[in-house]
């Protein structure tokens, strides 16, 4: 509104004789007198006035709290993950995050070596039973292996809505790349569950207040508390701790391999390095006798004036050396 009261001062003020400008239409024709000035300033304040009406619409994209930046170790060009943490993780997406989200990118034998060993990971997977088919063709259930996915909550999406009130739980092992913010996006939003404010809309059933969350309403209650978890390594349960394990883990779910990346990039930095060190010491030591070099072509008999002469230019001599030869060619 500032700028449309500026804009009626200056047009009551301003000359319109000094504003208008004169174009004539041919002989036969009317001619027309056109205020471009008053033109131009009524229309900025009907831009301005569109403008400030289109900024008091609120879209539901922008009811999200800004989620603060975390300093995730794993980040980091020459540090890795923190594997008590992956397995702390782990744990954490197993007694409370498995009962409604899948991960079914993630194999049981990804974790071998990572979180867990061998066996332990074997005892995992054969909890859990799988289709498949006997040596005669028929559809069995067998127990887990290492080599399976690890297994969904929920047979399909429509028993996955039915049991989370119409909302669908998101798969786990992408969330942190397909999520805008990564890690400091999923960690804000475990921890930034708050009550719901004064003069705010009523969740609808099964609907908690974030103000992480896009439209600030989600889906899914607090499931993080403190001393929720009970760490097999006696770590202190705090809910943040609890949430910051879990983020690095979905962090690894999402880029299992960074780790070995890291390694194979500096090994390849290291290679290089040492192969252009090689190859700079070849030119400048071994190599140098061969590009300082020159060559002068003398005609028989002149060998002395192309001697005479070698404290000038290569150019010049090989000059000298054509001319020589076209004498020579000429006689």
């Amino acid at each position: 509104m500032t700028l449309i009261n500026q804009c009626s001062r200056l047009l009551a003020r301003s000359n319109l004789r000094n504003l208008s400008t004169r174009f004539a239409l041919p002989k036969s024709g009317p001619k027309v007198r056109y205020n471009y000035g008053a033109v131009g300033l009524l229309g900025a304040a009907v831009f301005s006035m569109g403008a400030a009406l289109v900024d008091g619409q609120i879209s539901a994209d922008e009811l999200e709290l800004g989620h603060a930046h975390m300093h995730w170790e794993f980040n980091e060009l020459f540090k890795s993950y923190d594997h008590k943490a992956l397995r702390r993780g782990f744990q954490v997406y197993k007694e409370v995050c498995q009962a409604c989200h899948s991960m079914q990118y993630l194999y049981w034998r990804m974790h071998v070596d990572v979180t867990h060993d061998v066996d332990t990971m074997k005892e995992y997977a054969a909890e859990y039973q799988y289709p498949d088919i006997d040596d005669d063709g028929n559809s069995i259930m067998r127990a887990g292996d290492i080599q399976d996915f690890m297994p969904a909550p929920y047979e399909n999406e429509i028993k996955a809505r039915l049991a989370n009130n119409g909302a669908l739980p998101p798969d786990l092992s992408l969330i942190t790349i397909a999520r805008e913010g990564g890690s400091d996006y999923l960690f804000a939003l475990l921890n930034g569950y708050e009550e719901l404010p004064a003069g705010a809309a009523e969740p609808a059933e099964g609907q908690a207040f974030n103000p992480y969350f896009h439209g600030y309403y989600i889906g899914m209650a607090q499931q993080i508390y403190n001393e929720s978890v009970d760490y097999e390594d006696g770590t202190i349960p705090y809910a943040s701790q609890i949430a910051k394990d879990v983020c690095e883990y979905l962090a690894w779910t999402s880029n299992p391999y960074m780790d070995e990346s890291k390694l194979y990039g500096m090994k390849a930095i290291a290679s290089i390095t040492l192969f252009g060190a090689a190859m700079y010491v070849l030119m400048r030591v071994k190599r140098n006798h061969m590009r300082v070099r020159q060559l002068a072509f003398a005609v028989p008999g002149k060998e002395k004036s192309i001697s005479a002469n070698g404290n000038v230019s290569t150019l010049s001599k090989y000059k000298q050396v054509d001319e020589m030869l076209d004498r020579a060619s000429r006689k």
